[in-house]
């Protein structure tokens, strides 16, 4: 059943009838990429594309949109995860509000909160 809703999903926001938004994250350290990362939202699905990276890894932190911006009462990330660059992975039902931090190396805890702190993120 699942695979079915993803499905409708996927065939609404091919027709145009979802709201799609991107996420681009690419830092270049003299012309060289050291993280290119793209996120495409649409309703329920999350598209993760690791385009290109320093180390070849995309490190990815998933939080929510209150923890990027304040740590007080901060649960722990939605979800945490590496992918191969030029890897690509769909994840389905994160909330409405998730923020996202991506770099080329494995951060400690709380890294990535500190850093969305300080910049722009994903706004629903």
């Amino acid at each position: 059943m699942e695979k079915l809703i993803l499905l409708f999903y996927l065939l609404l926001s091919l027709t145009g009838c979802e709201r799609t938004q991107t996420v681009v994250t690419h830092e270049l350290d003299n012309g060289v990429d050291q993280i290119y990362s793209k996120i495409q939202i649409t309703a329920e699905l999350a598209t993760f594309r690791c385009l290109r990276s320093r180390s070849g890894l995309c490190h990815y932190t998933v939080l929510e949109r209150s923890c990027s911006t304040s740590r007080v009462n901060c649960d722990p990330p939605i979800t945490v995860f590496t992918m191969r660059q030029g890897d690509t992975l769909l994840l389905s039902h994160l909330p409405d509000d998730f923020a996202t931090c991506v770099t080329s190396v494995s951060t400690p805890d709380g890294a990535c909160a500190q850093q969305l702190a300080g910049t722009g993120h994903r706004t629903p």
